[in-house]
């Protein structure tokens, strides 16, 4: 047996069971998972807090409670906890939008950027420009198109 051949040893998997279901987990991965939770937690509460109208994450989270100081609730309820939240499911979406354009290629460097969307979509911008003398909206259409005719070309070709 050489380094090379050393043989594997399976890491220790969870079990959850529930009458006649049950459910197997990596518990490396739940904790990575709740320790990413945390650190989103914490970077939302910064988020909120920073503005003009400063607040420190515990006036922040008094205010998320109903206690916190006078005229914060509007702030940060209003202007800012919206805007972070959308922030959040943006960040979500695209990285779920990944994992699924990965699963489709196959491929686990398959990113856009690699693949070529971004190239489809700067091909289709310039077009728009070049042939159509397009403005603004077109352009960005021009840019659709582009980067869709990409993503279609990668999908037949897969």
């Amino acid at each position: 047996m050489t380094l090379l051949d050393t043989p594997r040893t399976d890491r220790s998997r969870g079990r959850l069971r529930a009458g006649r279901y049950s459910l197997r987990f990596d518990p490396r991965t739940a904790l990575v998972c709740l320790a990413l939770a945390v650190c989103g937690a914490v970077v939302v509460v910064l988020s909120v807090g920073t503005g003009t109208y400063a607040l420190s994450p515990v006036e922040v989270l008094r205010t998320f409670a109903g206690n916190g100081p006078p005229g914060a609730e509007f702030i940060v309820l209003d202007l800012r906890l919206p805007r972070a939240l959308v922030a959040v499911l943006v960040g979500f979406g695209s990285g779920m939008a990944g994992a699924v354009f990965q699963s489709l290629t196959r491929n686990p460097l398959g990113s856009p950027d690699i693949i070529g969307f971004g190239n489809g979509a700067s091909a289709g911008a310039l077009v728009a420009i070049i042939l159509l003398d397009a403005g603004a909206a077109q352009t960005a259409s021009g840019a659709v198109v582009g980067g869709f005719a990409t993503a279609v070309a990668v999908y037949l070709l897969a």
